[in-house]
């Protein structure tokens, strides 16, 4: 909800910040406006989860956004938003594999458009993105390395948020992100391996709290349709 950096084309230094509600059951909208240029894309130590779908994460700024979410997935559309994030999963996030599948497009190259695994632990507060599809992904912070998985090059990126909003409120916290070198718009993300890859680079996660398959987007017009499970 805090501005945090310029947007450049194609691989460059964007805006990355993403806050959520205390509570997984309150929704986005609750919060205070974000700028254009944020970046949201709010777990017990069980590692376990539970297959259903309960969670809906449905957060718009301004623009046009169509957002239909079900118990296997959504739909969007969005014309000239100004910033939102969608999308479905569950409460509490887990290292269980998640499977996606669907359509991702973006028009045009202005703008930002993400599909992703985004999720948020605790003790510590970490904000964290595994970017499958996108136009103008954010790199905002340190590059920490490169790893392979699913069939890709991830690179990975740590960036520190100061006094931003965050699901316990405003605090200060990390951000780990792996982006995609070869993007996609449907497979698995075995998740696990970023956890472990991320601990192995010092970036360690706390409890869980919420993890869903989310678009994002802002300045851009776009369309998506994914199916969601584990």
């Amino acid at each position: 909800m805090v501005a945090l950096s310029t947007l450049l084309i194609a691989f460059s230094s964007i805006a990355a910040s993403l806050a959520a509600p205390a509570n997984p059951e309150v929704k986005r909208d609750e919060l205070a406006e974000r700028g254009p240029h944020d970046f949201f894309l709010g777990l017990d130590n069980s590692l376990s989860r539970r297959a259903t779908i309960n969670y809906d994460q449905d957060y718009t700024t301004g623009g046009t956004v169509n957002y239909s979410p079900s118990s296997t997935g959504f739909t969007v559309n969005w014309s000239n938003a100004e910033d939102f994030v969608v999308g479905v999963g569950w409460k509490t996030g887990s290292t269980s594999s998640i499977n996606f599948g669907g359509s991702f497009s973006v028009s045009g190259t202005s703008g930002t458009g993400l599909l992703a695994v985004y999720g948020w632990t605790t003790s510590p507060l970490v904000e964290y993105y595994v970017i499958e599809d996108y136009v103008n992904p954010p790199q905002q912070g340190t590059v920490k390395g490169t790893f392979t998985s699913d069939g890709s090059t991830y690179t990975i990126w740590e960036n520190q948020r100061v006094n931003e909003p965050s699901i316990i409120g405003t605090a200060t916290f990390n951000q780990y992100i792996s982006i995609r070198n070869s993007p996609r718009t449907s497979g698995t993300v075995t998740i696990e391996n970023h956890f472990k890859e991320w601990a192995n680079l010092g970036l360690n996660l706390g409890t869980f709290n919420y993890q869903v398959i989310a678009v994002e987007g802002w300045s851009s017009s776009g369309s998506a349709s994914q199916s969601v499970s584990n």
